[in-house]
């Protein structure tokens, strides 16, 4: 048999925007803790103003585990400049390091346990490969979901990131699978469909709006792919 004809043996699964996501949202959680320093901004204000600070700095972010919490703590500086004034963001931005490092700030994807759980049961290996940091491996333990997994990839700690080539050569030589029998799930087009296509693995995009004709916008839609 053929490399290209291999069957999926691991299912690498994105984290934020795909496994989980920010609860009830990141500007929720970023205004609501920013009264309590006392400034005052909607939540709406925020999180627009979050992911334009976030896009913009992601260009230039350094992966290695020393400089992450740097890179976040540029991001909120950046999300309340407009609104802060003349006061310390710091202790604001230690309170948010700390808070988006539990779970109660963030929400699994509906059906994604017990898909992952069937998935596991039918044999897959399953990952979770994610540009995060290592904070990730306590939001997913306090979410009871991390052992369903048999590894956690994390980008922060591997020094590269999605769609980096290097960080899938990294995940087959850990795994000792070969590109084809690997499929990744994201919702990034760039990073995770594309990264994970470039690479030689199968891939499917999550979420909406639809971009690839096989995407999928419910966990439970794997087991189709998966059987």
């Amino acid at each position: 048999m053929s490399d290209s004809h291999l069957p999926i043996r691991l299912l690498t699964v994105d984290a934020a925007g795909t496994l989980v996501r920010p609860w009830p949202s990141v500007g929720a959680v970023y205004a609501r803790t920013a009264r309590e320093y006392g400034i005052d901004a909607s939540d709406e204000d925020v999180d627009k103003n979050f992911y334009q600070a976030f896009g913009k700095l992601q260009v230039c972010k350094k992966t290695n585990g020393g400089e992450e919490k740097d890179f976040w703590r540029q991001v909120v500086t950046e999300t309340f400049r407009p609104f802060s004034g003349d006061k310390e963001i710091d202790p604001l931005f230690e309170d948010l390091w700390n808070l988006f490092a539990r779970g109660d700030c963030w929400k699994l994807a509906e059906g994604a346990m017990d898909t992952l759980k069937t998935l596991r049961v039918r044999g897959y290996e399953l990952a979770v490969l994610s540009n995060n940091d290592s904070r990730l491996r306590t939001v997913l333990a306090d979410l009871q979901i991390d052992q369903v997994f048999h590894h956690l990839f994390i980008s922060s700690e591997m020094g590269c990131e999605k769609p980096d080539l290097e960080i899938f050569r990294q995940v087959e030589g850990i795994t000792g699978k070969k590109p084809p029998e690997i499929l990744h799930l994201g919702d990034s087009h760039s990073r995770d469909y594309l990264g994970a296509r470039n690479a030689g693995w199968s891939a499917l995009l999550y979420g909406e709006p639809k971009l690839e004709e096989s995407q999928i916008t419910h966990f439970s839609e794997l087991l189709e792919h998966l059987p």
